[in-house]
């Protein structure tokens, strides 16, 4: 269905989405960083899995990634290993897509 004529509303021109979304990301990676235990982190036995929110680039390149979910002392050391994660180009008819999804890292003393 169209929108009216006098719609704001963006219509695709029939290309590929510039963004996909790719879910749990974790098996994916051609190189899935593993991210340090914090010595603070380890001090308190904080566990648990923290969840990242990442975009990745058309050549499979993190290029954002954020803690969405998680133990605040785990944050920090589970999103650098995210933006040193690699993933294969993701392809939409033929064509390379940035993708989103989520990388998870679980904490065990």
């Amino acid at each position: 269905v169209a929108p009216p004529p006098d719609s704001k509303v963006p219509v695709s021109k029939g290309g590929p989405p510039k963004t996909i979304s790719g879910g749990v990301l974790d098996g994916k990676a051609s190189e899935l960083a593993r991210p340090a235990y914090p010595p603070a982190a380890r001090a308190v036995r904080a566990t648990g899995t923290v969840k990242v929110q990442v975009l990745i680039d058309e050549q499979g390149v993190v290029f954002l990634a954020q803690a969405v979910e998680g133990h605040r002392l785990l944050r920090a050391s589970s999103v650098a290993a995210a933006c040193g994660s690699k993933f294969m180009p993701t392809l939409l008819s033929g064509n390379p897509v940035k993708v989103s999804g989520i990388l998870q890292y679980n904490f065990i003393p």
